[in-house]
């Protein structure tokens, strides 16, 4: 069974390339939702809502990249909150047909942060 601390441990080591320090460590990771079915789901946000879009892609895209490796994990979806291009960045990481209320561990959550 796939753990809160299983994603955690997976994105320790993802680091906001304007600090260059670790999100975890930074506590910029809001929520993580582990379903029953092996879906991930996974939401933070960033330093500043003006982030260049080039970081938060990058930072959003190592997240669900990482978390995909946890075996068992079948689906990743990761949402960045607060960002001015919040919903571009996080349809360009998830798909054109992401929506916010339709993610599947929030659906059926296991664990919350």
């Amino acid at each position: 069974m796939i753990t809160e601390e299983d994603v955690l441990k997976s994105i320790e080591d993802v680091v906001d390339p304007e600090v260059q320090a670790s999100i975890v460590e930074m506590n910029l990771v809001d929520e993580i939702n582990v379903g029953t079915d092996g879906s991930v789901n996974v939401k933070f946000h960033l330093t500043t809502p003006f982030c260049p879009a080039q970081f938060a892609y990058s930072i959003a895209l190592d997240i669900k990249d990482r978390v995909s490796a946890i075996p068992d994990v079948k689906k990743v979806t990761v949402v960045v909150k607060d960002h001015f291009l919040s919903n571009e960045i996080n349809a360009a990481v998830n798909g054109p047909d992401w929506k916010p209320e339709e993610t599947d561990a929030e659906k059926s959550p296991q664990s919350t942060n």
